[in-house]
This record gives structure tokens, C-alpha cells and sequence, in this order.
């Protein structure tokens, strides 16, 4: 993002200083005392720091083809998938997305065996895919779900090499890859993910890690982010219920304690993802909580119909100095199968998410409009 050039704006207001100490008017609001120093007050607002932001984007899960089982690869090898959406995620300070899956190229690796192919799948995107992530904007990935284990430790430990080879930054794999720190107009920004039942990535179920990995970010940073994939999948689990979730026998967390304990112990913002439909936001101690983004580039072997097909991009403007929540914007994108993500210019997204919110979280001092903007009442 392009510094604010405030120079015309600091003229401007010299000018009418200056002219306010020369002429006396019966309007308070214009007149300054003669006995007043307006060489004074001009140096005084001229001194006075700009109150730094930073600006970040957001997505749920991107599984952009995956050629295991099956070949199901778009045509252009992804080079078209974000086409509609790249803009805002390269203008943001800082861009992250949840991998759904593995990707590298070869085949090596052991096949995690599908109990169930109902309901539990296994995904190797291409490895120039992450190629596409690159191309698009993204600075950081998370790596704390249910699909970053399908190949195996040498699966994950490719990925995460194909990943980092193009630049971004992962997060969420315990000793791997914990957590990420990016640096933006002079702030220290960390970025941390966690899980619920998973292999090998950080906890959201283990209180004593969730703690420890919380504490020891917060304290490199100025800011912190903490990303979460839990809670119940699908589209009769799209409310928060405020106490542990389960799916298909496995504990998948109370995200609704976990969010809040996060941000009581030093997160600015906590992102979720995992049930593959848009969830509620809430404004906690000025601190928003988005409780899932669903899915977002899922162009094969996941839902694309309906609320599935949902995909909403969330960009939010944060405090620098505190990491409240200033203002954001819930851009409402809709997924073809094959294609990816597309404008959406009735806003099918973000009415859905500020209905979700209205009905889950009817007092927070959040407010959403039905084209998505979001402002803190």
C-alpha cells in the first residue's frame, strides 16, 4: 500500500492558522486567542505522527486441482483462477489464505488411505501452483488442517520446500513451520495457525500450546494474527453454537472459547476456516473474529453450489499501534467448478455473513452492510 501523502492537507492547515491568529471572528470554532502562538500549533500538528494502519486480506481454503486421485486440473493450470481478485489481495500489506491440501511436484510420499471416499478426500495440487499463490498476491499460507498430512511427512516437508520457493511464508506446522513474521511500515507482524485434530501442526485443542505459541508471537510482534481451522463441516453448521464441535467422530474444538481466549491473551485478529461455508464475525474488545471464511478457490472435488460456492475475500484495516479493527470490506466472489472465484455483484457472500452475524452475535458493535462494508458502531 502507497504512504499517505499528507502535505497539501498540512498547507491547507497553516494556511487557516495563520489566517486565524490575524483575524478575529465571533465564531469560537474559528477564532484563535491573539495571545496565542500559531507558529506553535502549526509545528505541533506538523509533529504529531500519522496514525499508522495496516491493511490485510484474507480467504478461506484454497485447493486449486488436485492430480491425486484423478487429474482434476483446470485447462490454463490456475492461471486464471484469482484473475478476479488479484488486485485486491496485491494492494493489500499483508495476504493470507488456508492450503487445503499438498503441493509439489513428483509423487512421493505415502497416500493416507481414505476410510471413507464419502467423506474424507485427499489432495496434491501441481507444484507449480504455488506459482499461482505467488502470482496473485499472497504472503503466507496456513498449514494447520485436516489435508496438509494426506503424503505424509515427505508430502508436507515438499510442500512446504515448493511453498517457500516462491517466496511465501507458512504457518501452522509444529517445528516445521510455526509461525510467520512480516515486517510492514516498521511493524513486526506475526502470523500463526492452528487446528483442531490434525497431525503434526499446532493445537487448538491443546490449551498449554495454544498459550505457549500465543505468548511467545505476541512477543516478536506488534501486531498478531491467528488463524484457526475448526468447527463442524458443512451447510447445517453454518452458526457458531458456543461449545465443542464434533464431525464424523473427530473433535473439531470450541472455536466461539478459543477465539475469545486468543485475543484475551494478546491476538489482534483471529481468522477461521474449515467448516466449507461462511460463518458469523464478531467485534470482540475492538478485535474482530471472522468465525469462517469457507471456501475460496475450490475449483474441483469440493462443493461449488449453493452457500458451499460462496467465497467470501475479507480485507480489513487494522490499528497499527493496538491492532483494532478500523474498518474492512467483505468482497462476495462466487465459485464455478473449474474456474475458481468470480465477482459476485449481489453480494450473495457478505449478505450471508451479515445475516450469520445478526442472528449469532446480535450485540456485538460490529455492523455489516448488505454490500459487505464493514464499520464498528
Amino acid at each position: 500500500m502507497k504512504p499517505t501523502n499528507n502535505f497539501f492537507a498540512l498547507a491547507l492547515l497553516s494556511g487557516i492558522l495563520v489566517s486565524s491568529c490575524s483575524y478575529a471572528s465571533n465564531n469560537k470554532e474559528l477564532t484563535v486567542k491573539e495571545d496565542e502562538n500559531c507558529d506553535s500549533i502549526i509545528q505541533d500538528t506538523l509533529d504529531k505522527p500519522e496514525t499508522t494502519t495496516l491493511t490485510m486480506t484474507f480467504v478461506g481454503d484454497v485447493m486449486m486441482g488436485t492430480n491425486v486421485p484423478g487429474n482434476f486440473i483446470t485447462p490454463n493450470r490456475g492461471r486464471t483462477l484469482f484473475q478476479d481478485c488479484d488486485s485486491i489481495i496485491r494492494a493489500s500489506d499483508i495476504a493470507i489464505a488456508n492450503l487445503e491440501g499438498t503441493c509439489y511436484e513428483g509423487t512421493d510420499g505415502e497416500q493416507r488411505k481414505m476410510t471413507n471416499p464419502n467423506t474424507y478426500f485427499i489432495f496434491r495440487m501441481p507444484g507449480d501452483h504455488a506459482d499461482r499463490l505467488a502470482e496473485a498476491g499472497f504472503d503466507a499460507v496456513n498449514m494447520a488442517n485436516n489435508h496438509t498430512f494426506d503424503f505424509g511427512m515427505t508430502g508436507r516437508r515438499n510442500t512446504l520446500q515448493n511453498i517457500k520457493r516462491t517466496g511465501i511464508e507458512v504457518a501452522g506446522l509444529r517445528e516445521l513451520a510455526e509461525g510467520v513474521i512480516l515486517e510492514r511500515k516498521g511493524k513486526k507482524v506475526a502470523y500463526i495457525g492452528f487446528a483442531a485434530s490434525c497431525t503434526k501442526v499446532l493445537d487448538m485443542l491443546n490449551k498449554a500450546e495454544v498459550d505457549s505459541m500465543v505468548t511467545k508471537y505476541r512477543k516478536k510482534s506488534d501486531i498478531l494474527i491467528v488463524s484457526f481451522h475448526g468447527g463442524a463441516e458443512g451447510t447445517a453448521h453454518q452458526h457458531v453454537p458456543r461449545k465443542t464441535e464434533y464431525y464424523v467422530g473427530e473433535e473439531r474444538g470450541n472455536v466461539y472459547e478459543f477465539a475469545h481466549h486468543c485475543i484475551d491473551m494478546g491476538a489482534d485478529i483471529v481468522i477461521g476456516h474449515g467448516p466449507h461455508v461462511p460463518r458469523g464475525m464478531e467485534l470482540y474488545k475492538g478485535h474482530l473474529i471472522a468465525y469462517s471464511l469457507g471456501n475460496f478457490c475450490t475449483p474441483y472435488r469440493m462443493g461449488t453450489k449453493g452457500i458451499t460456492g460462496y467465497a467470501p475475500l475479507l480485507e480489513v484495516t487494522l490499528s497499527a499501534e493496538d491492532g483494532t479493527l478500523k474498518y474492512g470490506q467483505i468482497h462476495s466472489f462466487r465459485q464455478q467448478q473449474g474456474i475458481g472465484p468470480r465477482k459476485d455483484a449481489s453480494h450473495l457472500a457478505a449478505k450471508n455473513i451479515r445475516q450469520l452475524t445478526i442472528e449469532d452475535f446480535p450485540t456485538t458493535k460490529l455492523d455489516i452492510s448488505p454490500e459487505g462494508a464493514l464499520t464498528v458502531k
